[in-house]
């Protein structure tokens, strides 16, 4: 009876440990603020926020980009990616992929996940916020006359100006478009280039920190519209990730975010870089 004891004791420890080593299949949604990360392949410019970030995912291993993408990197040289926790991401995302195979030239990053909006950068608020450089909050300005020499400016910003409890479409353009002239008031011979941002995916979820809660495709679709209007009329280059990255219903496909609201995984970073590599080849043509 005694050895019949153990062994079924024995058997009970295996089951239990085996229980407690499968990873939890969950979704993590946590608003914790990052530690500052340091990443020398792309810039110090850059600061991990806590705007709705997840932990982070596995590396994506990608092997069949188009062979014409490689040759195209030379486009991105010179080039600074300016953005909010969105472009947090696809930062993030290049990266890991410089790791394996050259991906956007030699651009350089500016993200941050503290919110901020185009409202911070047009001096809008009483207290606005600002990118960390080299351990230092400094306007972008300052960062970027820092950066040296600048071929091209990408922007992506806009979506925590649709996020706060004041957001209003027509006032987010305005101040786009006051960023791109303060920009281009800087740096004449710079060319600027607009990304017209990230649907969200088809859930009504928000997370509790998003003050506007009718914040949804449909004013995210009114945004981008009157964005593109807004680089017709003022003859601003423009790259429309928005259509790259919905579905037929003009939502953000699930595969393609990684926190059931709107930031991007690997898969929709990876969407973004051919994207802008598609652009860089027509514009040489």
């Amino acid at each position: 009876m005694g050895k019949i004891f153990l062994f079924l004791t024995f058997l009970l420890g295996l089951m239990l440990v085996g229980c407690g080593s499968q990873p939890a299949d969950i979704d993590i949604y946590e608003d914790v603020q990052p530690s500052v990360t340091t990443l020398p392949s792309v810039s110090s410019a850059v600061v991990t926020e806590s705007f709705g970030t997840t932990e982070a995912e596995t590396a994506l291993t990608v092997t069949d980009v188009e062979p014409s993408a490689v040759s195209l990197d030379e486009y991105f040289n010179n080039s600074v990616f300016i953005g909010d926790s969105i472009m947090e991401g696809i930062r993030q995302y290049v990266v890991r992929q410089r790791k394996i195979e050259p991906t956007l030239g030699d651009a350089k990053f500016i993200a941050t996940t503290i919110g901020i909006s185009l409202s911070d950068l047009v001096g809008d608020k009483p207290n606005c916020l600002y990118y960390s450089y080299r351990g230092k909050e400094q306007p972008l300005a300052d960062i970027l006359a820092e950066l040296g020499t600048i071929d091209r400016i990408f922007l992506m910003l806009g979506m925590n100006d649709l996020a706060a409890a004041d957001a209003d479409t027509d006032l987010a353009v305005d101040r786009y478009l006051r960023l791109i002239g303060n920009l281009n008031d800087q740096f004449p011979q710079t060319e600027i280039v607009l990304l017209t941002g990230t649907p969200k995916v088809a859930s009504s979820w928000l997370p509790n920190y998003i003050a506007n809660r009718e914040l949804d495709n449909q004013l995210i679709s009114e945004f981008v519209q009157k964005l593109v209007a807004m680089c017709n009329e003022n003859g601003i280059l423009y790259v429309d990730t928005h259509a790259a990255l919905c579905d037929a219903n003009g939502n953000l496909p699930d595969d393609y975010c990684r926190d059931g609201y709107i930031h991007l995984s690997d898969v929709g970073a990876r969407a973004v870089v051919e994207t802008l590599y598609a652009f860089a080849e027509a514009a040489g043509e």
